[in-house]
């Protein structure tokens, strides 16, 4: 045996205590902490917060005895406040009426109206029940079950299916006066439409849009309670319904007053079977038809369609003609395949006159041009002609011949003009013409007769009219005395859409 050796006796296998130093004695400075301002500004309540800036607004600063001796010794219970307009403990807020509240949100948009009425705070839910702002409602279909707080623009909602029936129901639709709903391509379903609008029965203004538009949403809305008595309607270019569909809708309709049908639906035998059938409906009176937009398909212009309007409408007073593709400057080719599209342009389009229209005061006329072509200077002088004899009361003219959709061949074709050799057009304007905008049309300053007579010309817009649109413009100015400026772009002036 090996004994132990008195080192090794003393050898201990667990850790040592680690010694602690003895705490440091604070001085008298360190003994009180100074108070977080910020912790302090949460106890005071936002009236005694607004004395002490308001006594403090010629200058000075603020002290922290100042703000201690504002605070709040007991925080009062917190209660729930599920309805009403209690607004207790916001300060200034408390003193404003709730009218006020009403008149910021109506100039809001439906969107933002939408988010201070549910998210801002419960004294503003009262809003809710103020039926005037709820009366119109801009709907887009989406596909995602997302909240409206998360997509779409300020101007519309976008909900799924399941969210346009939450809000209708939230805002009350009996009380809906406007309804602009557009389905996208596969958002919200037909039934949903159908649904919807048979939950609206007083809404005065209705434009439909999206392709789940189909004949079943047009029968549901030819048979809704609304029909009888709707103002306006607006049918979008993207539905699926045929002619045939939207004719047995509009006769259901024959108070309406403004009517925009989408391109390729219309034909002129179309309108003069709607216009009797107004007729009847109203026991023999005219239609109140006001205002109307008439879009026709590309390359497939009916002339007819702008003649009848005045005899079958006579109280319109606006007409928008979209895409008068009236005999497209096509240059001669020997390819067969073309020659029968070359030889229908070749025909001339503007036959007959126009019927008169005493009552129209504002006319839109826009795209004389197809693919690639413009229209030919001799079909846009006799169409000019033809509608300018018709309306003798006008006050706004738009004529916009539009730009190529083949970007490649806008530098190498000519704009037409809108002389030929009949005379110029534009020098048979009305006196009582008080607005005139001109776009893509190669303008010179005898196309309005060598003294025109516009004695209330106030405004005059001219966008891509050529090199001698500023010698134009200077000419106008000096004979219109009403005239005092001009606008003179080299852009063309962009179209607006119907909705």
């Amino acid at each position: 045996l090996v004994p132990r050796s008195p080192r090794q006796s003393n050898i201990s296998m667990a850790p040592k205590r680690q010694r602690q130093a003895a705490p440091k004695k604070a001085s008298p400075a360190q003994a009180a902490p100074a108070p977080d301002i910020r912790e302090l500004l949460k106890r005071c309540s936002r009236s005694s917060l607004e004395s002490l800036l308001v006594s403090k607004f010629d200058g000075g600063f603020l002290s922290v005895e100042e703000v201690e001796a504002q605070l709040v010794p007991t925080a009062p219970p917190s209660r729930a406040m599920l309805s009403g307009t209690e607004r207790v403990g916001t300060g200034a807020f408390d003193e404003l009426d709730c009218d006020v509240f009403t008149a910021i949100v109506t100039e809001l948009d439906l969107r933002d109206r939408l988010q201070v009425a549910t998210c801002v705070c419960k004294g503003w839910r009262f809003l809710k029940d103020v039926s005037h702002l709820w009366t119109s409602m801009r709907v887009a279909g989406s596909s995602s079950e997302s909240s409206w707080r998360d997509r779409g623009s300020h101007d519309r909602v976008t909900v799924s299916n399941s969210g346009l029936t939450r809000l209708l129901d939230w805002v009350g639709a009996a009380s809906l006066t406007e309804l602009r709903l557009h389905t996208g391509d596969a958002a919200l379903q037909p039934w949903t439409v159908t649904s919807t609008l048979s939950a609206v029965p007083a809404i005065k203004v209705l434009h439909l849009g999206g392709k789940k538009v189909n004949a079943a949403v047009m029968e549901a809305t030819a048979k809704a309670a609304f029909a009888p008595t709707l103002r306006e309607i607006h049918i979008g270019e993207d539905v699926a319904g045929s002619e045939a569909r939207i004719l047995s809708m509009l006769q259901e309709m024959p108070a309406l007053e403004s009517l925009s049908v989408p391109r390729g639906r219309v034909s002129a035998p179309m309108l003069r079977t709607l216009a009797a059938a107004w007729r009847t409906k109203r026991n023999g009176g005219p239609p109140l038809l006001s205002k109307l937009t008439l879009a026709t398909s590309w390359g497939q212009f009916e002339w007819e369609l702008v003649c009848c309007v005045g005899s079958l409408f006579p109280e319109l007073e606006e007409l928008t003609v979209d895409s008068l593709s009236v005999g497209l400057d096509v240059p001669l080719s020997s390819n067969e395949d073309n020659a029968a599209w070359r030889d229908y342009q070749a025909q001339p389009k503007v036959r007959g006159a126009v019927d008169a229209m005493p009552r129209l005061v504002r006319l839109r006329l826009q795209r004389f041009c197809g693919y690639d072509f413009y229209a030919c200077s001799s079909e846009v002088a006799a169409c000019l002609r033809a509608v300018l004899r018709a309306a003798p009361a006008l006050e706004t003219l738009l004529v916009l011949g539009g730009e190529l959709t083949s970007t490649r061949n806008r530098a190498d074709k000519t704009l037409p003009r809108p002389t030929d050799a009949a005379g110029a057009s534009l020098e048979l304007l009305p006196p009582s013409l008080q607005e005139l905008v001109l776009s893509d049309l190669d303008l010179a300053p005898d196309d309005f007769g060598i003294a025109p007579s516009l004695p209330a010309l106030r405004r005059l817009q001219l966008g891509n009219c050529g090199a001698r649109a500023a010698n134009v413009a200077a000419a106008l100015v000096r004979e219109c005395p009403k005239l005092k400026d001009a606008v003179v772009e080299s852009a063309p002036v962009k179209r607006r859409g119907a909705d």
